[in-house]
């Protein structure tokens, strides 16, 4: 008789990681994020000071690996971040620098670390579960929703508007960092969807020599900035440049204004200017608003800028996240509805009914969770990675509906729940984790 081998399986676990793993967590995400990393010693080095820095000293990013027995097989960086959701900052988390040994892989290692976010997401009373993603089907398969588009103009830099006075524009240096963290706190606090700087962002500020500052100042308040670099459009003619705008913050019309008129007054240095913004409208600014590229589309339009889906989202619980976002003011109606959604990661199907209500003391509607027995007028069918893009407002209900995504038992609802759902302005960040 055949006696056959048998192979035990080696027992998994999640835990945090200190400065005592950090030779096997290097080895790992050197070699998952290999583009642009010299690993070399000196390399090595470097990241090893970053890292240690991180791991010793910020309470907000936490190291985590997967252990299969007393091997480290997969890593990766969560960071607690705080969002603005509807106008107040609210806990959210991000997924960084995932990584999976490369003599590891396809053994389900990273869906073993999504799962541990998610759980970490939820146990910290967090709404949003953040990320860049990788392979964006990857985590579409996860329920994880579009988040709004990043839009980037490539642009001549006389093509920018001018501005008659610029009187309130100063040099910004490194010693004033704290006033442009302030004042980009401040442009979050105004804006959906963005995310406050965290500490490896504002290391990297610190130690960055290369981006200049211009700020707007009313007094003694910094109201605004644009930083950006030169970057060499030529190998052969040094005055050959573009100007690279990494951010561009703003109180209000008139900060835009005088920043983007400084830009402009420095088409002699630089020919190009690449700006990145989520404000969709962006190019009525512009009385050219055609890029670089030249690039014609069929029938008769002219390319203005490309377009980039960065974060992804999701939503863990849609029930905590409405009780939580209780104070989003929304139109003027009143009606239920059901909402039935695919969990793509559990593989069921699951419900949430809710109510829209005026309220005599407070401006527009609010909505707040009802049983899930009780009859409704409408019901909504999507995946749950839909209802975490309609619930944040990265897309409209309307147009998902007419494109298939979602299902509305009534159509004579269709235009009502579009007001309801629909935001003036989509979520965005510039937060690179």
């Amino acid at each position: 008789m055949k006696v056959g081998l048998q192979t035990q399986k080696i027992s998994r676990n999640i835990r945090q990681l200190d400065s005592n793993f950090i030779e096997e967590y290097l080895t790992i995400y050197l070699n998952a994020y290999p583009a642009f990393k010299n690993i070399d010693e000196e390399g090595r080095a470097h990241y090893r000071k970053e890292t240690l820095k991180s791991m010793n000293n910020e309470k907000n990013i936490h190291f985590i690996g997967l252990f299969e027995g007393e091997n480290l097989i997969a890593t990766m960086k969560l960071i607690d971040f705080s969002m603005n959701l509807f106008g107040e900052m609210q806990p959210a988390v991000g997924l960084m620098s995932l990584a999976v040994h490369p003599l590891h892989k396809k053994k389900g290692a990273a869906l073993e670390m999504v799962r541990y976010f998610e759980k970490y997401t939820y146990d910290s009373g967090a709404l949003v579960a953040l990320l860049l993603p990788f392979r964006m089907d990857f985590y579409r398969k996860m329920d994880y929703g579009f988040g709004s588009k990043l839009h980037e103009y490539c642009i001549s830099t006389l093509q920018l508007p001018g501005a008659s006075d610029i009187s309130h524009l100063k040099i910004l240096n490194s010693e004033e960092l704290p006033k442009i963290l302030e004042c980009y706190s401040s442009f979050v606090k105004q804006n959906h969807g963005m995310l406050e700087k965290f500490a490896e962002e504002v290391r990297n500020m610190e130690l960055d020599t290369l981006t200049r500052r211009i700020g707007y100042m009313d007094g003694e308040n910094l109201k605004g900035y644009v930083a950006f670099r030169f970057v060499s459009d030529s190998s052969v003619n040094y005055t050959i440049n573009r100007m690279e705008v990494d951010e561009l913050i703003y109180s209000d019309s008139n900060v835009l204004k005088e920043l983007l008129g400084f830009l402009r007054l420095q088409a002699d240095e630089a020919q190009t200017v690449v700006i990145r913004t989520g404000e969709e409208d962006f190019y009525h600014l512009l009385d050219n608003p055609q890029d670089s590229s030249e690039n014609y589309i069929p029938f008769g339009n002219l390319q203005t800028n490309i377009s980039a889906v960065g974060i992804m989202h999701k939503i863990i619980d849609p029930e905590m996240f409405i009780r939580m976002t209780g104070y989003r003011s929304f139109p003027d109606e009143e009606l239920t509805m059901k909402i039935i959604y695919e969990d793509g990661m559990d593989h069921l199907s699951s419900s949430i009914s809710l109510k829209f209500e005026k309220n005599s003391h407070v401006e527009g509607s609010k909505w707040t969770i009802i049983p899930k027995d009780e009859k409704t007028d409408v019901v909504l069918e999507c995946k749950k990675s839909d209802l975490s893009s309609l619930f944040l407002g990265s897309c409209d209900l309307a147009s998902m509906v007419r494109l298939g995504i979602l299902q509305i038992s009534d159509l004579a609802y269709l235009e009502r729940l579009n007001r309801l759902f629909h935001c003036s302005k989509k979520p965005w960040t510039n937060t690179d984790f």
